[in-house]
This record gives C-alpha cells, sequence and structure tokens, in this order.
C-alpha cells in the first residue's frame, strides 16, 4: 500500500510538473510556441528575453507556485494515508522537476528546473533553499549571469545537506544539481567562451 501511495504521488508531481506555464503565457500573449522563439527553451528566462518582463514574471511566479504545490498537495496526500510526509515531499521535488524539464505533453522538451525546483524545494526545506537563492542572487549581483547564479545557487544545495546532514536531502539536492548542469549545459560552453549573454543585454 505505501509504494502505491508513493507511485502515485510521484505520478501526479510528475504530471503537475507538465504543466507549462511559459507555453501557456506565450500562447496567451504572444499566440506563439515559446520553443520556437529565443533559445528555444520553454523557461522564464527566455519569456522574459523574448516577451519582456511581464510575461517573463508571470511565467517565474508560475513555475515556481508548481512546485510549491506538488510539495504540499503530496505531503497532504501523505498525511491522509499514513505515510512518511518529508520523503513524499522529497520525491514530489524530484518528480516535478522532472516533469517541468521533460514533459511528456510537450514531446519531453521543456525549461531548466530553476524556478520549479525553488518552489518545490522552498515547501520542503525552506531554510536551505533561502540559503541557495542568496548564492544566486550574489553571483547574479556581481557577474550579471543568470545562468552563472542558477548553477552556482543550486550547486551549493548538496553542500549545505551536508552540512546540516540531511542524507534525503542530499540525494535530491544532487539530483537537481546535476539536472541544471546538463539543462545548462550549452550556457557553460558560452561562458567558457565570453559569448553568454549578460542581464539587458542585447543580442547581437
Amino acid at each position: 500500500m505505501e509504494i502505491f501511495s508513493y507511485i502515485i504521488i510521484a505520478v501526479v508531481a510528475y504530471l503537475l510538473g507538465n504543466i507549462s506555464t511559459s507555453y501557456i503565457v506565450a500562447k496567451r500573449i504572444a499566440g506563439v510556441d515559446i520553443r520556437t522563439q529565443g533559445s528555444g527553451n520553454a523557461g522564464s528566462t527566455n519569456v522574459l528575453r523574448t516577451l519582456g518582463k511581464r510575461a517573463g514574471a508571470m511565467t517565474f511566479l508560475g513555475d515556481v507556485l508548481k512546485g510549491v504545490m506538488a510539495v504540499l498537495i503530496s505531503e497532504f496526500a501523505a498525511r491522509l494515508v499514513g505515510i512518511d510526509t518529508l520523503l513524499a515531499g522529497y520525491l514530489a521535488v524530484i518528480c516535478v522537476v522532472a516533469g517541468h524539464n521533460w514533459p511528456a505533453v510537450l514531446g519531453f522538451r521543456g525549461g531548466k528546473g530553476v524556478a520549479t525546483s525553488l518552489g518545490a524545494m522552498l515547501a520542503v526545506n525552506p531554510v536551505i533553499t533561502l540559503m541557495c537563492l542568496a548564492v544566486f542572487i550574489l553571483v547574479v549581483v556581481i557577474t550579471k549571469y543568470v545562468s552563472l547564479g542558477s548553477v552556482v545557487g543550486i550547486g551549493c544545495s548538496p553542500i549545505f545537506m551536508i552540512m546540516v546532514k540531511n542524507k534525503a536531502g542530499l540525494i535530491v539536492a544532487l539530483f537537481l544539481t546535476a539536472s541544471v548542469i546538463y539543462n545548462h549545459r550549452a550556457n557553460i560552453k558560452r561562458l567558457l567562451n565570453g559569448t553568454e549573454r549578460k542581464i539587458g543585454q542585447k543580442k547581437e
């Protein structure tokens, strides 16, 4: 029964992740498929650069909320059926981010998972998440590179989990870090080549 409950939680969280805020916002505001615009990524940064601040903010908040809701729903369901709420929450983090990054309904072409990771982890472990967010903001303020801030910010999460001796959280943090690095591999290459765009920099 417990295994079945965890499977249901995982599936529901993944399906929630499939709700692509960027795709919906781009279709509603501009009538375009965001995956054919700008970088081709179905994420808030691409929406911001191609459709403006309002659309970017809507997408970011939607993706964050999606992560929060996946965890809250999973923890509520876990309490109802009497299973481990923390484990259910962490499982939801992994699955909602996987659903966002690789949504079946959009041919497995999704976003990079930063905003959804932020929302999901904020719901399950707010202190660690705020620490990572602080690192992200610091890196972006100093370098003007959102991609670098994202990689470094989430990349610090395993270190913070080790510091507080949270083994389950460490596994999730390692997944999120690997996922973000993988999805930012093109950005990392451009950072190394010195061709990555900074905040406010126009595309040449």
